[in-house]
């Protein structure tokens, strides 16, 4: 592999962008901001969360010693106007005094911050500039300049311009609906390309007479070095990297928040000696919400740390189940100071482009310090096209798997490398109903060298304490009568089958039918809507509903639920779907956090991957009976949120449970028993860590587990250990009582 310089017109761009077909970020503006070396950009207004949001593209263009110019305009009110109006001298202090005031309105993440922080570094080290420029009217009057053009320019000159919809904020490349052409010097848009730079640079240089343009007040730029105080970043020399010329050798060290590691829990430093101890090889089996991503980010600079301090490369290969954990690894990798290129389908086409410049760094590299993080789905990883670019690196590799369990299909265990260093992360290891495949992903990555469950998360307060509430929802005439002839049926299938593989393929669909049946129940909506009545006027609530329709009804529970509580309570609700873009659901988040949506209905796009600490509600109508996506969910409500104050969470399940038992020796009975011995397993787990588990089970769940025989059914899940000192074992109790 030989490098080359990597070109705009190198990667495969659109003629156009749309927000509701890609993500504009991660498909056009990362990757162009990967590849060019200058980036001018003129906007209507901008905000100090938006340039947190491109931040990740600048943060590239300043490594490789790249540098930025943005026009911008400040929002004038009518007072400011009229202010203006008064006499030309008062036209700058007006638009400081604006953009002061502005720079100090949003609430920022610690993301956000750290973003910023490489922001102001970037205008410290002269690599960014700022003007701004407003559209002076007839009458001597200012009014917003609202120009949106952007230009991207590397190495060879080359250079590609949009012009139109999206400003440099949030909603502009991200909430709004918004499109944009894209015109390249080099092809047939050559004309309009030169035209739009050319309109930039007379802008920037004042050469309109009727667009006044200031420079950036220097207050300004002093109250963004007091609440962004300047981070610099390694450039050039042996530290530093060269997107273009396939170098990315930089120190790697602990974020400043860090301090040292005071800030990690004690479990979390075991775990990483462990794994050290351990020659690099294992699992960390620690529930959601306890750290794994910082702990294995820890464990990964350790790594560094000793593979610098040899002169050997060093690989950092992370897979994960969804685009979405791309996002949350990426903003946790860069806090570390990686610089990590990520490979999946939303990140447009251009992937490979980088992929083979970051690995050609590594083989065909003069420095011998150099290190390389890439974030790649698990789909991704199986493709021809990524196997083929990675099989040609030879040297050190960490191979981090987050959510494990995922890897765990032939395909997958298959496409993982024969990587030096393995790191197994996921708070259920185990794959439900498939010891082969569990077996051989304990054989990959090594044993479980750390395992904390949600219980000595709560002890360590790495989780907040909370309530389980479940719920009866019994089966209605028609779904009992279903369900019951459903039963009757699998039975047969069992009966005649010869082997597992043939049951399943036989009686696929009528088991599939009878989890709708149970998911769909039709008595968990007024379950709901007794207990959201309580809580209409909440915030911060998760809501799990079932997946496709009623089999019998035809119905929606997503849709019912929406209109239970958007329309009938006047609840501020959203959906959040498989086919919700990931751009919508970091906006849906957000809104949940800040309070403009009081709840989230989804199906199971929550489940793996998303960080709401601020939630402390969660509402499970529908869930399978695989123990990992009821211990995720339930790990989803209960993360830390010491910023908002939230000291407990809640969790109402609803079980459904028929109204009358048939007798014993009716075929039925064991059917409904299984049924209901798999709801109430699922309660047990749920409610076994919670703050009302020794007033569990409630009296009428008790008398279900009287009504079907369940007490030695359930007692594999009952031990001692969850009673307090001086409990009462009410299963002894009732078993020798019944």
């Amino acid at each position: 592999m030989n490098p080359k310089v990597l070109r705009l017109r190198d990667l495969k761009w659109r003629v156009g962008y749309s927000s509701d077909e890609c993500d504009l970020v991660s498909s056009f503006y990362e990757p162009a901001m990967g590849t060019a070396i200058r980036y001018h950009r003129a906007v209507g207004y901008f905000s100090s969360s938006s340039l947190a949001l491109i931040s990740r593209g600048i943060q590239n263009l300043y490594l490789r010693n790249g540098s930025m110019r943005l026009i911008a305009s400040p929002v004038l009110s009518i007072e400011d106007r009229k202010a203006i109006a008064e006499g030309y001298e008062n036209r700058g202090k007006v638009i400081e005094k604006c953009l002061l005031q502005y720079l100090d309105l949003e609430r920022l993440t610690s993301d956000e911050y750290y973003r910023l922080q490489l922001l102001t570094g970037m205008i410290a080290d002269g690599l960014l500039e700022v003007r701004i420029a407003v559209k002076e009217e007839d009458d001597g009057s200012l009014n917003l300049y609202h120009e949106k053009v952007g230009v991207f320019i590397d190495e060879t000159d080359d250079y590609m311009t949009f012009i139109g919809s999206p400003n440099e904020s949030w909603n502009g490349w991200v909430g709004n609906a918004e499109s944009f052409a894209l015109h390249k010097s080099w092809d047939f848009s050559g004309k309009n390309a030169e035209w739009e730079r050319d309109l930039f640079d007379r802008t920037w240089d004042r050469r309109r007479d009727r667009v006044p343009v200031y420079d950036f007040p220097s207050s300004a730029i002093d109250r963004l070095f007091e609440r962004f105080p300047p981070r610099s970043l390694d450039r050039g020399g042996k530290n530093g990297f060269s997107r273009h010329q396939h170098k990315h050798c930089q120190l790697i060290k602990m974020p400043d928040w860090l301090d040292g590691g005071k800030n990690l829990y004690d479990f979390q430093k075991d775990a990483v000696n462990s794994w050290l101890d351990a020659k690099g090889r294992g699992v960390f089996a620690m529930a959601t919400g306890t750290g794994k991503t910082v702990t294995a980010l820890v464990a990964s600079t350790q790594l560094v740390h000793e593979h610098l301090s040899r002169k050997v490369p060093l690989l950092i290969l992370t897979v994960v189940p969804s685009s979405d954990l791309v996002s949350q690894w990426y903003d946790n990798a860069v806090e570390f100071g990686f610089s990590p290129v990520c490979c999946h389908a939303e990140t447009s086409n251009n992937w490979p482009h980088f992929l083979s410049a970051v690995l050609n760094g590594l083989v065909d590299g003069k420095d011998d310090d150099a290190v390389e993080m890439i974030i790649v789905t698990a789909d991704t990883l199986v493709t021809p096209r990524f196997k083929e670019i990675v099989r040609l690196y030879e040297g050190n590799t960490l191979l981090i798997g987050d959510e494990m369990h995922s890897l765990g299909t032939p395909r997958r265990l298959s496409a993982l490398p024969n990587a030096s260093y393995r790191l197994g992360l996921s708070a259920t290891p185990r794959r439900h109903g498939d010891e082969e495949g569990t077996a051989q992903l304990i054989d990959y990555f090594g044993e479980v060298l750390q395992r904390i469950d949600i219980k000595k998360a709560i002890e360590l307060k790495a989780l907040v304490p909370y309530r389980y509430e479940p719920i009866l929802a019994p089966l209605e005439t028609l779904e009992a009568e279903r369900y019951k002839v459903l039963s009757a049926q699998i039975a047969a299938i069992l009966f005649a089958s010869s082997d597992y593989d043939d049951f399943i393929g036989r009686a696929n669909q009528l088991l599939l039918e009878r989890v709708r049946i149970i998911g769909h129940t039709k008595s968990k909506l007024p379950a709901l809507r007794r207990i959201a009545e309580t809580i209409s006027d909440q915030n911060f609530n998760l809501v799990y509903v079932a997946e496709d329709v009623h089999p019998i009804y035809k119905t929606r529970q997503l849709d019912e639920v929406v209109k239970l509580l958007g329309v009938d309570l006047n609840m501020r609700v959203n959906v959040y779907k498989s086919d919700t873009s990931r751009n919508q659901r970091k906006t849906y988040q957000e809104m949940l956090r800040d309070g403009r949506l009081q709840a989230l209905i989804a199906m199971r796009c929550l489940d793996e991957g998303i960080d709401i600490p601020e939630a402390r509600r969660g509402f499970i109508l529908a869930s399978t009976q695989n123990p990992r996506q009821f211990v995720q969910r339930r790990g989803r409500i209960l993360r830390r949120d010491d910023k908002g104050g939230k000291t407990d969470a809640e969790i109402y399940d609803f079980l459904v449970v028929p109204d009358e038992t048939p007798p014993k020796n009716d075929p039925t009975f064991q059917l409904e028993r299984r049924l209901v011995g798999r709801e109430l397993t699922r309660s047990l787990e749920l409610a076994s860590a919670s703050l009302n588990w020794r007033d569990y089970p409630p009296d009428v769940l008790v008398d279900v587990m009287k009504r079907y025989d369940l007490f030695d059914f359930l007692a594999d899940y009952i031990t001692p250990a969850n009673w307090d000192e001086g409990g009462v074992n009410v299963y002894d109790e009732e078993r020798n009582g019944s």
